[in-house]
């Protein structure tokens, strides 16, 4: 009688310790998980009687802000779709999305509290929360969202020296202001305006032959041995085309990148190996988390796994040209570019420059820090030669700009069935001193160089005469 009481006694202990233990689990070492989870009931609360700090480009342009309307706060967007859906929305209805919902710890004043702030949270009276200035410019975000004007895709620029996110742009977007109303129009809408294509997984073609790039370096492959490019190879019995059954002849490294040779870089990835290549995939943060403040899905090799422990050979001659299976966000690989114009370096991207309490105090600024460090300066030099090849000489020449070199890397890249390939072009400028990256997808678009390249021209140009 007394051993079960015991067992029960015990049991009963251990449940209570199970869930005083889950308790503390998730309010004090998760609660900021909870917090800043959209369907969280309690910041619907907390909207009622805090005011939403406003959200500012880096210039001091309001993106969000919330102002009475029939005695009614509402939160209104300046800019309409342009920013969308980067900063997101929020509304009662429907929750928190985008910088909106990523941000609201800090846009709702419950981070880092000021003593202003914890007295009137205590005391439940009506308070104001933080203001968050982006990293994000304005005019070249504009300048990129109208690049994409009756287009699918999108531009990303990025400050290589620090990773800073300058631009930011998703076609086709929405207007956030009015959503409530307006949410049946833009759930309904074909090309998904909710979704972030910047984020959004694509083949990457030849955008990729950079990653590879590194691939033959590290394998200790000749680069300046000079391969015949007839157009058309088989490996292993794999047939592997030009695009347009193009004939280079005898290209070396260089003028294979920046001819956009798709049988070269096949046929020495083949050399090197599967894990090799890997190697090189997971040094640019393939299988990583990319540390941002919003959620960016990890770029993958293959259909089963982001980096597999083994990739199958049949797989390794497309993937070489960014076929295959490989995926990669527009983001990831202005982060890839970005690496490459900072000599190998890749800085942790952010998005938020720094955060301002009411009273106009910082409270937070963003740190510059490395996050990868992907491959020397003299690996990340040889490609930046390459690009400046293709640029000069090759099929990246649509973004060339007088007075300036720049660095770049076209794609067309096959999204399977029966429609155009999805154009690319990745850049950085100026060369020799980098201070802007920029990757361009153009859904469907045809050619990089077509297509996307002028986006990123513009994109550069504006950029380099913003810091004359």
């Amino acid at each position: 009688m007394m051993h079960g009481l015991r067992r029960v006694a015990l049991g009963l202990a251990f449940s209570f310790l199970t869930l005083g233990l889950g308790l503390v689990y998730w309010q004090v070492v998760r609660s900021q998980v909870l917090l800043e989870n959209p369907a969280n009931r309690r910041l619907i609360v907390l909207e009622q009687r805090i005011e939403r700090g406003g959200i500012f480009d880096r210039n001091g342009e309001i993106l969000a802000q919330t102002v009475l309307k029939a005695g009614q706060k509402v939160r209104v967007y300046p800019k309409g779709a342009e920013f969308e859906p980067a900063v997101g929305y929020a509304t009662l209805l429907h929750g928190s999305a985008g910088l909106e919902g990523a941000l609201a710890d800090w846009l709702l004043g419950m981070r880092n509290e000021t003593l202003t702030q914890q007295v009137r949270r205590i005391f439940q009276l009506p308070r104001r929360g933080d203001d968050v200035v982006l990293t994000l410019d304005g005019k070249l975000q504009q300048i990129a969202y109208d690049g994409l004007q009756g287009k699918a895709g999108a531009a990303v620029a990025i400050d290589p020296r620090n990773g800073q996110v300058l631009a930011l742009a998703s076609r086709p977007s929405f207007d956030p202001n009015d959503l409530d109303r307006n949410w049946p129009a833009i759930v309904s809408q074909s090309g998904s305006p909710l979704s972030n294509h910047a984020f959004s997984l694509f083949p990457p073609g030849s955008t990729f032959k950079v990653v590879t790039s590194l691939d033959l370096f590290r394998a200790g492959l000749n680069t300046s041995q000079l391969y015949d490019c007839t157009g058309q190879t088989i490996i292993d019995g794999q047939y592997i085309p030009e695009q347009n059954h193009e004939a280079h002849g005898w290209v070396n490294y260089n003028l294979a990148l920046a001819d956009s040779c798709n049988t070269y870089f096949a046929t020495f990835a083949n050399q090197a190996g599967p894990a090799s290549f890997l190697a090189a995939a997971k040094a640019f943060g393939f299988g990583q988390k990319i540390p941002l403040e919003l959620d960016v899905p990890m770029s993958r090799l293959t259909n089963q796994a982001a980096l597999p422990a083994k990739l199958p050979e049949s797989l390794l001659p497309s993937s070489a040209f960014g076929q295959g299976q490989v995926m990669v966000s527009p983001f990831h690989m202005a982060l890839i570019t970005a690496c490459i114009a900072d000599h190998g370096v890749m800085m942790k991207p952010h998005l938020v420059d720094r955060v301002l309490a009411p009273g106009g105090q910082v409270v937070y600024t963003a740190p510059t820090e490395p996050w990868l460090q992907v491959m020397s300066k003299e690996e990340a030099d040889k490609i930046t030669s390459a690009m400046i090849t293709a640029v000069n000489e090759g099929t990246a020449a649509p973004g060339a700009l007088p007075g300036v070199q720049v660095a770049a890397k076209t794609g067309s890249a096959e999204p399977g069935g029966n429609v155009p390939t999805h154009a690319w072009y990745i850049a950085f400028a100026p060369a020799d001193k980098p201070t802007i990256a920029v990757a361009v997808l153009v859904q469907n678009g045809g050619t990089g160089g077509g297509a996307a390249a002028p986006i990123a021209r513009r994109l550069i140009e504006a950029a380099l005469s913003e810091s004359r």
